[in-house]
């Protein structure tokens, strides 16, 4: 299906009122020389999208995808991808999963995964 993209601009702004920020991730060698992974530089402000609950259940019924997400984020473009940080409401998730749809984008998270 071709989607407009004055289509796709409707649906952002009705459906898009949720705002959430994309940091790229920094993996540093610890003392114990073990991977200290780290939020690094924002790749991406104030992202426009919707967020939902999940269950790494509900995934795997709904999408077919066998991971661990807590939340799932729908928006209309990012350059996010798995690995990357995403910030919401002082929570940090770690992007575990992404479908790039004919309207949207959907990318499933889980709460941590990072370090510090």
């Amino acid at each position: 299906m071709n989607i407009s993209e004055t289509f796709k601009k409707v649906i952002s702004d009705t459906f898009y009122d949720k705002e959430v920020d994309i940091y790229d991730i920094l993996e540093e060698t610890g003392e114990e020389l073990d991977v200290v992974r780290k939020k690094g530089n924002i790749i991406e402000k104030s992202l426009k999208c919707n967020i939902h609950q999940t269950s790494n259940d509900l995934v795997l019924k709904d999408y077919g995808l066998n991971i661990e997400a807590n939340i799932m984020i729908t928006c209309d473009n990012t350059i996010a991808e798995i690995g990357d940080i995403l910030t919401y409401k002082e929570q940090d998730y770690i992007i575990t999963g992404r479908l790039n749809l004919d309207s949207h984008i959907k990318l499933f998270a889980k709460l941590g995964g990072i370090d510090g």
